[in-house]
């Protein structure tokens, strides 16, 4: 018997998750309980979801977190195809614990859009990290623009050029091509 950094007991016999199906088991009990119990974890965007989340007396046994998972729906879809995501929403919306009443197995698209729907955030926030200028520059002259498409539009050349010019270390019509990306410049 073990405990884990996040007190997860791993009561099962000593190589049981030598075998692959234990070890997707062992896998997903610990994720849920990272999710949970990592401080590091719940400071970032996504993670924060999951603040003031806890999983039950029950589950902190592995035995008997895989005791209950194998009754509940999804289980058989998620052990054949692992397209399945572990649930604590779906039977209440915001739900803050993780246990046998409160999970079920749902389709991992499924669950992707219910946590975007109650975290639009989140949204906003990504597609604020992965907006990207582009920085041309020759000579003293330096282009900034805020998007892949409005320098290719300016630079009279077809779309992902600039992109391909930066990635192969290229210039584009004579120009440099970097990359400004969270207010940081990025050579090409």
């Amino acid at each position: 018997m073990s405990k884990n950094k996040y007190g997860g007991i791993n009561d099962m016999e000593s190589g049981w998750t030598k075998v692959p199906e234990n070890k997707k088991v062992y896998m997903l009990w610990f994720d849920m309980l990272r999710r949970c119990y990592d401080d590091a974890q719940i400071k970032r965007d996504r993670g924060s979801s999951y603040k003031n989340c806890i999983v039950c007396d029950r589950w902190f046994y592995l035995s008997k977190f895989y005791e209950d998972i194998q009754k509940l729906n999804g289980y058989k879809e998620w052990t054949n195809n692992g397209k399945m995501s572990l649930d604590k929403d779906i039977f209440s919306k915001g739900a803050k614990i993780y246990s046998p009443e409160t999970c079920c197995f749902v389709p991992v698209s499924i669950n992707i859009s219910e946590a975007n729907a109650r975290n639009p955030q989140n949204i906003k926030k990504l597609h604020e990290r992965r907006k990207v200028k582009y920085v041309l520059s020759k000579s003293d002259e330096r282009l900034v623009f805020d998007s892949e498409k409005e320098a290719c539009e300016a630079m009279g050349v077809h779309k992902c050029s600039i992109a391909s010019c930066y990635r192969r270390g290229y210039k584009c019509k004579g120009y440099e091509v970097s990359k400004l990306e969270n207010e940081r410049d990025t050579k090409g």
